[in-house]
């Protein structure tokens, strides 16, 4: 819990349900390698996967009572990088996706103890790739994905502790404040 922001949940099967109806979302999917809706079959074989890999770890991300939206994290044993996603849910408040982020900052080079984070995004997703350079991500390169909906071209991105530190006392106050990291 970080006061005025949020705190993340771990999800259970409880919230597989809602995960569905979250990732089936239009304005989800757009932003999405998975653009189709989402069968509850494929959804459960995804979430089965998900959920038994030691690797990786979902949470609700919540503030004020409100669901923000899902955040995602692949922390493999050994190396001292992670990855992350996530997602706003539908009819999330303004300022969700910020919240989200320092949230999931806040665990990787908090209690994971990693030294970087890295990201995809989609390359036409435009506000998120300015949202995670607003917390000092930088562009490390780009990669073409194979979806089912055919190849998508993505940006890589990454994060260092180091640039997080500089940042992170600032975006926190801010964030707190006004819901707002721009």
């Amino acid at each position: 819990m970080i006061e005025g922001i949020g705190a993340l949940h771990r999800v259970d099967d409880e919230d597989q349900e809602r995960i569905l109806a979250w990732r089936n979302a239009p304005e989800v999917r757009a932003a999405m390698y998975t653009r189709h809706e989402i069968s509850e079959t494929e959804h459960a074989a995804w979430w089965t996967r998900f959920m038994s890999d030691p690797a990786r770890q979902m949470f609700i991300a919540v503030q004020s009572g409100a669901e923000l939206g899902v955040v995602g994290v692949e922390a493999p044993a050994g190396p001292q990088s992670a990855s992350w996603w996530f997602y706003a849910a539908p009819g999330a408040p303004r300022g969700a996706g910020r919240r989200m982020e320092v949230l999931a900052l806040e665990l990787v080079f908090g209690p994971m103890a990693r030294e970087t984070l890295a990201c995809e995004v989609r390359q036409e997703n435009v506000r998120v790739i300015t949202l995670h350079e607003s917390f000092g991500f930088e562009k490390t390169g780009e990669i073409m994905r194979d979806t089912p909906e055919g190849p998508v071209k993505a940006v890589q991105l990454a994060l260092t502790l180091e640039r997080w530190a500089a940042r992170r006392a600032g975006l926190l106050a801010e964030i707190a404040q006004t819901g707002d990291a721009s």
